[in-house]
């Protein structure tokens, strides 16, 4: 298994990272998009997670003039899994500070 160059696992974490930061703005975006249904927990969870994994595949493509290949997709599901509960955490205190 080859997976992720280090330079493209440094950027995914870092954007992961930045994300988790100030996640004010993907939470302004969820209520904008969805005001009164559903849980904004979830819905901000899950747009921040997009723009996350988007933000990182049109890098690598840019980058790397193609998709990350079988190898390379499990190597960033597997980052992800295990650095969003980061992410949710920083949405959590955020919907707190409300």
């Amino acid at each position: 298994m080859m997976g992720l160059e280090a330079v493209d696992r440094k950027e995914l974490e870092a954007l992961i990272k930045a994300a988790g930061k100030d996640p004010k703005v993907p939470i302004g975006l969820a209520r904008k998009m969805m005001p009164r249904q559903g849980d904004i927990e979830e819905f901000a969870y899950g747009l921040i997670s997009g723009m996350v994994v988007g933000n990182f595949m049109a890098s690598f493509e840019n980058k790397n003039g193609r998709l990350p290949d079988r190898d390379e997709t499990a190597e960033i599901l597997s980052i992800m899994m295990n650095r969003m509960p980061l992410l949710r955490k920083s949405i959590m205190k955020q919907l707190d500070m409300r």
